[in-house]
């Protein structure tokens, strides 16, 4: 359909469609929590059961048409990528029970037997297990910042030529605790590449818009090239754990100029990898990488 096509297409439609699908998704898991707290005593005891659904009904009902119809779009501007999620289907699977549970709930609505609070009880466990499965996996973005990024960084900077007025000093590890902490970095950028290639890994989510883009690459972008080559950012994702591995060896022999070498695979790893997915489009990077060497 157009709109599919238009919404998947969009540098602005599906970002503000998935804000809009969360923000009425939380509220109604807002109703639903009030619900439940007050079937099982924990709030509003001033009014009853029936009294606080019946005040509820009709925000409920809007956020659940919105929450539908909005699923419903999104689903369909981008079918083949959750018809491949694991993630999306148990989101399906929970929604379902949700409503079951919910029809059976509301058939027993002024009742207070230990049922209908089994029930309350039980949809507070499943709306819990709709926003995880909501949420999904990491992606390739949040793996980059939580694992790759401050690992690199302090990489970086355990090892480091530096100049002052009393002539140049080197910063390196010096103690055992000292290489324990390099070599705990090191393993976590091994670690990472089994997680940045994991089936169904997303680049990253449509709300991670670009900064600048002018140079870098939107999300979907990202996608698309992993998408179109998935051997190929396997390739570049062992190319980091080769270069954490010799930073291993170094590590080993208590070496600090093979550290300060070793890092320099790193940084190529990295950049190279970089430049094909994330800022294909800067020139002046593009040209600094072959002036420094790094090859595709």
């Amino acid at each position: 359909m157009a709109l599919f096509s238009y919404i998947r297409n969009s540098p602005h439609a599906y970002p503000a469609l998935l804000a809009l699908h969360i923000v009425v998704l939380l509220v109604l898991g807002g109703v639903i929590l009030v619900t439940d707290l007050r079937v099982l005593g924990l709030g509003i005891r001033s009014c009853s059961v029936a009294e606080v659904v019946r005040g509820l009904r009709g925000l409920k009902r809007w956020a659940l048409i919105v929450a539908a119809a909005s699923g419903i779009l999104l689903f369909g501007a981008k079918a083949d990528r959750y018809a491949n999620n694991p993630w999306f289907w148990s989101k399906m699977l929970l929604l379902l029970l949700l409503a079951s549970n919910y029809v059976l709930f509301r058939r027993k609505l002024d009742s207070q037997s230990g049922r209908v609070k089994l029930s309350a009880t039980l949809s507070l466990f499943l709306w819990g297990g709709l926003l995880v499965a909501g949420r999904g996996p990491a992606s390739v973005k949040d793996i980059m910042h939580s694992v790759v990024d401050p690992s690199g960084d302090f990489l970086f900077q355990s090892v480091q030529m530096i100049g002052d007025e009393t002539g140049a000093h080197v910063k390196a590890p010096q103690t055992s605790a000292d290489w324990d902490d390099v070599r705990a970095r090191a393993k976590a950028l091994q670690e990472a590449r089994s997680l940045l290639v994991a089936p169904g890994r997303m680049a990253g989510r449509p709300r991670d818009r670009s900064k600048n883009p002018q140079v870098e690459n939107e999300p979907e972008e990202v996608q698309a090239l992993i998408d179109a080559n998935p051997g190929d950012f396997a390739r570049r994702a062992q190319r980091l754990y080769d270069a954490a591995s010799v930073v291993m060896q170094a590590v080993d022999r208590k070496d600090q100029d093979a550290l300060l070498r070793s890092l320099d695979r790193i940084d190529k790893a990295c950049e190279g990898c970089h430049l094909h997915y994330w800022y294909p489009k800067d020139e002046r990077a593009q040209q600094a990488a072959k002036e420094d060497g790094i090859v595709d």
